[in-house]
Order: structure tokens, then sequence, then C-alpha cells
């Protein structure tokens, strides 16, 4: 998105694009696509928002001093820069900071977070933290989440008490808890999914959320040549099993499990063990020397990846989804947080993919579930048919020009 920015930067204008870290084992990325870094307070190891954070559900913040030391951090950093608008991806402490500082704000969002998308339809079937409810079957669960999705506004995850008390402590000029809306909102929020699956609410929403269309990191490096002829190297399916950086191990070992000395099937099956989630041994140790699963965790391009699986085994973070997707390929996913639900369910709705419940992400319902895609090609068909629809749209050019329409009007209106 930044780069799409920096490409259609009108004539007569400078743009200078400063990306602010508080560590991260990816920021060469940063630096070889040509952008500076600027250091943040509190320096962290950036093994995963998760671990760096504490995340202690519903709260996002192990603690009240960590979710201040982030705040103070982006205040620091944004009085030394002196930026003119802050565009963060759903980072709360950059965005209270900056609108402590009068700051402009541009947000990315997977979802449209807003009341009423909420209360119309967002939420497609009954969240995986309801384990009762979600005994009942699918086409039940999908009514009831359709009449109970305003409900849903009144879940503790809805209402973040350290936040809202380190925030307090900072000079936000409200107290008590902060809302999972009010933390996120900006002046201008870019929603980074397929306008389809937001149709029914869409024109419902304010004209400061708007829907750019898919945007997820492309990547033109090729594959190692082992991870590459291992997808060929039986005459069975190839799998693909990702868990990004918002999994654990226990869903990473489960669909280990799920191909390991499997006597009905040749699977050839590369899984990335991210350091993010578990070490590369306690991985290899689970797939127990199976000769049909390669353990590694080594950086893989997704893209090419994707490219040469027959079916994925991934969560349901909106990047790993949108790359099965613009591949063609269908999925096997689960969901550990509730976008990533709203995300998985919208493909399989779609009918590109199955979605296993968080409670039943067990080693034989995930094969059972990968053979029936395997089995069924209008599994394919569909996840096709997406990629098609994917293809023709451009969501970082369209990103890009509606944030020169902002970042432009805001400049006129400053100077009237």
């Amino acid at each position: 998105m930044a780069d799409a920015l920096r490409r259609l930067c009108p004539p007569g204008h400078y743009l200078k694009i400063t990306f602010l870290s508080c560590g991260s084992r990816f920021e060469y990325q940063i630096t070889d696509a040509g952008f500076t870094i600027a250091e943040a307070q509190p320096r962290v190891k950036g093994i995963s928002v998760a671990h760096d954070l504490g995340w202690d559900f519903p709260e996002f913040f192990g603690s009240v001093e960590i979710a201040q030391r982030f705040i103070e951090g982006q205040l620091e950093a944004f009085r030394a820069l002196k930026p003119d608008i802050v565009f963060h991806g759903m980072w709360a402490p950059a965005s209270l900071a900056a609108r402590m500082l009068g700051i402009r704000t541009i947000n990315f969002l997977p979802l449209p977070l807003h009341p009423v998308s909420f209360s119309n339809g967002l939420i497609r079937d009954l969240p995986d933290m309801m384990p009762f409810a979600t005994l009942l079957p699918r086409p039940m669960r999908r009514v009831l989440a359709s009449w109970v999705g305003g409900l849903l506004l009144h879940a503790p995850i809805f209402r973040q008490h350290r936040l809202g008390a380190a925030a307090k402590a900072c000079g936000w000029p409200i107290k008590g808890p902060i809302s999972l809306f009010d933390m996120n909102m900006a002046d201008l929020n870019l929603v980074n999914d397929h306008p389809l699956f937001h149709a029914d609410y869409a024109y419902r929403l304010p004209s400061n959320i708007v829907i750019t269309g898919p945007l997820f990191a492309g990547n033109a490096s090729t594959l190692d040549e082992d991870i590459a002829s291992h997808f060929r190297r039986r005459p069975g399916p190839a799998v693909l099993v990702m868990m990004g950086s918002s999994g654990t191990e226990d869903f990473l070992f489960e669909a280990i499990k799920a191909f390991r000395a499997s006597s009905q099937q040749d699977w050839n099956v590369v899984v990335l063990a991210s350091p993010s989630i578990c070490s590369l041994s306690r991985a290899q140790e689970v797939a127990a020397g199976d000769s049909g699963l390669l353990v590694t965790d080594r950086f893989i391009p997704a893209p090419a990846a994707s490219a040469l699986a027959d079916v994925l085994v991934i969560h349901g973070g909106q990047g790993t989804v949108q790359t099965a997707m613009a591949a063609g390929k269908p999925i096997v996913a689960v969901a550990l947080q509730i976008e990533q639900q709203t995300n998985l369910d919208n493909v399989m709705n779609a009918g590109a993919g199955i979605r296993i419940q968080r409670q039943h992400w067990k080693a034989d319902r995930i094969r059972s579930a990968v053979r029936t895609v395997l089995n069924d090609s209008s599994y394919t068909t569909r996840a096709q048919e997406l990629s098609e629809a994917i293809e023709s749209m451009d969501g970082a050019t369209t990103a890009a020009e509606v944030m020169w329409d902002f970042i432009l009007e805001d400049r006129q209106e400053r100077k009237v």
C-alpha cells in the first residue's frame, strides 16, 4: 500500500514515508523496498503480536503498564517526526497517540469495524467462543447469527479496560474502557477486503469507511528447490500448512498429525513452523520423521507455495486467506479470532473451502475435511472464480487513490 501511495504521488508534491517500528524480523522487507524506518519504544523481539503485547484474552494488552509504554513510545516518536498523517493498521497506540496530538489518521482494516456492520450481517455464524451454541447445526447457527449480531457488541472484547487506563494515564481525555471501535476509528478507514462480502450493509457505513478491495503482500520470490520438489515427491495431493503469526502450536501440531503416517493417502505436505508459534525441533518431533511431511521454519513465499498446492490448511488471517484465494486454491481452515472467522465464513459461503470450528480442530476432522475438498472439484472451481474476481481488482491502487484524495482535500481545507 505504501508503494502504491508513493507511485501515485501527484506532480508537484513531495511524499516522505517513514515506517515506525518497535522491532520486527521483517524490517529488511521495508528497507529493501526503499523506505526508511524510525525506531520506537518499547523495543520488542517482534516474534508475534500476541507475544509482544502479552495478549490476555479478552484484553489485547497483558497489563496497563505494557499498553502505557507503547502509547508513550508512539507519542515520543510522533513529537520527534512531526508527521502530517499517521497511517496504521489497527494499531491502537498509534491511533490514540496521534489523536492526542491532533494528527490526522488513516487506518487500514480487514473488516469494517463499525456497529452498523455488526448489526447488519457482518457476523455470518455464531462465534466459536460460544461453545454450547456452536453445537447447533450450521444453518441454525447462521440464522441465529443474523438475529444476534448486534448483541455481540456487548462482548468483553469490545471494551478494553487496560488500554483505557493506559490511555488516560497518557493524557486521553476520556476515563474508562475504550471500545474496540473507538480505539481503531480514524479520519479515513480503508477496508482491504472483497466488496462482495460486504454488499449487504456497505451502503449503511459512514463515508469515511471505504472498501477498497483485497490487498495482501505479493512476493515474486521463488521457492527453495527442495520445497518445490517435495510438493511433487509422490503421486498424492500437495498440501501447504501455514498458521501465520497468530496461530498456536496446538493448532499447528493437530494439522501435522492429520497427515502423519496416513496409510490411506500419499500426502505431499509442506509445513511452515513459524518461529512465532513454535520451535522447528518441536514441530519436527510431532511429524515423527514421516517422509511425506517437510517441516521448515524458512521464509516461504506464499504465492509460489500456494500455486503448487492442491489445498491449503491455514488460519483465518486476511492476508493468508486472500493469498490462497488469489492462487485459486481451496482451503481448510480454523479461526483464532472473530474477524478471522468472518474471513473464513465468507470463503466457505462462497463454496471455496471448509472452516472447522476451533473446538473441533482435531487431526481426524482436518484430514476428513481435506479429503472432502480434494474429492469435490466444486471447491476448486469456486476458489478459481474468487481468484478471477481478485485478479480484476487492484486494492492497493484503489486504496492509494482514496488516500491521495483525502490528503489533498485535507491540505486544501487547511489552506482555507
